[in-house]
């Protein structure tokens, strides 16, 4: 009888979190994956056709994958659990071939530490560059009173660590852009070493160290004379982090890593609404964040606008156009100027409620410098098309 009970508890349980999933889903949805860094999926619009063809069912699963109450623990918690298991049956064969890479589920291990992406051909991303850099000139044509600044953040998809062969995706865009030498940045990764440093284990994003040295590059690319911040001693702000890469074959987690930073005083702006903070750094460092360690969670996740106000003059303003990677540096970047404006042309009509005009934009806020900055997939993908 006792046992029957239990059995019943238990499935009651069970469906008040379904039920409640389903309310969130519908009346509450949350608009952010803080583990995952990415827009959390909505419920779908029910139509007949949707409904036929099961793309409706497709989308709400999803839709409840992410809006679900303890969802996003529940994958952290699959993620450290089989971690221990599937370590144990790789690192023997990565540890016998260490410049090797070992196919785990979708991607590759390399050197038995290192999640990777399979590595770009440059015949099958030429196409996308040359419409991409044909875009580009246009824009420049058009805007002539415009500094523009192209800065290309190689990775893992850039080289093949076992050959060292690079794609030079970089070099073939670079070279096809109307605008000067000085106006052109890369930042480049050679060797395993190199990337091994300067990139997360188990995330596609730049580290601490990465994205700092990206943000003296940017500095010295955008021709800035004042001295860059500084940052203090490396400190470990959890030694669990699962990053997107483990999110699809959870096999590692690895420590989180960050640097200390004395930012000065600013007024930020996001999506329109005054904040107290982009991201989380100080309440990381100091021991008081909330939720799952991410890179969104710390540095800040990706979002439509995003305005920086130092309280200067004199310094110009700058507008970044970017996505995820340059959210560790905008902080960073926005205390050399009077105003940074942050794009990100996925979210921008999503979170302002209309489409982004550059020409306009560029005139209402008296932007004389654009920084468009991003790893290959900003530069092929059409979610980055810039509209004049």
């Amino acid at each position: 009888m006792a046992k029957k009970r239990l059995d019943i508890l238990f499935l009651a349980v069970i469906l008040l979190l379904l039920l409640a999933g389903l309310a969130r889903t519908l009346l509450f949805p949350k608009e952010i994956n803080t583990y995952e860094n990415r827009y959390a999926d909505q419920a779908p619009a029910l139509s007949v056709s949707a409904f036929l063809d099961g793309s409706y069912q497709t989308e709400l699963d999803a839709a409840l994958g992410d809006q679900v109450p303890f969802a996003q623990h529940c994958k952290k918690l699959y993620n450290l659990g089989t971690s221990a298991l599937l370590n144990a049956m790789v690192q023997p064969i990565a540890q016998s071939h260490p410049d090797r890479y070992i196919n785990v589920f979708n991607l590759r291990l390399f050197h038995g530490t290192h999640l990777t992406y399979y590595t770009s051909t440059l015949s099958e991303l030429a196409p996308e560059l040359d419409a991409r850099a044909e875009h580009y000139n246009q824009v420049f044509a058009d805007c002539p009173d415009t500094e523009f600044y192209v800065y290309y953040i190689e990775k893992d998809t850039d080289i093949d660590f076992e050959t060292g062969e690079k794609v030079g995706t970089c070099d073939y865009l670079t070279s096809r852009l109307n605008l000067p030498e000085d106006r052109i940045g890369c930042y480049r990764i050679d060797n395993f070493d190199q990337f091994s440093q300067r990139f997360y284990r188990t995330d596609h994003h730049w580290n601490a160290q990465g994205s700092y040295e990206g943000y003296l590059q940017v500095l010295d690319l955008l021709g800035v004379e004042e001295a860059p911040l500084t940052h203090g001693e490396a400190v470990t702000v959890s030694p669990h982090f699962s990053g997107s890469k483990a999110a699809s074959a959870p096999i590692l987690s690895e420590p989180f890593v960050a640097y200390p930073v004395a930012f000065p005083q600013m007024d930020i702006t996001i999506n329109g609404a005054a904040a107290e903070d982009y991201g989380a750094q100080d309440a990381w460092l100091s021991g008081q964040g909330a939720g799952d360690i991410s890179y969104g969670a710390f540095y800040g996740g990706d979002m439509g606008e995003i305005i920086f106000r130092s309280g200067t003059q004199g310094r110009g303003n700058l507008l970044v156009i970017g996505e995820s990677f340059d959210n560790a540096i905008l902080k960073l970047l926005a205390s050399h100027f009077d105003s940074l404006y942050s794009i990100d042309l996925r979210y921008y009509e999503i979170y302002m409620g209309t489409q982004f005009s550059l020409s306009d934009y560029l005139e209402r806020h008296q932007i004389e410098r654009v920084l468009l900055i991003g790893n290959v997939d900003y530069f092929v993908s059409q979610d980055f098309l810039l509209e004049d």
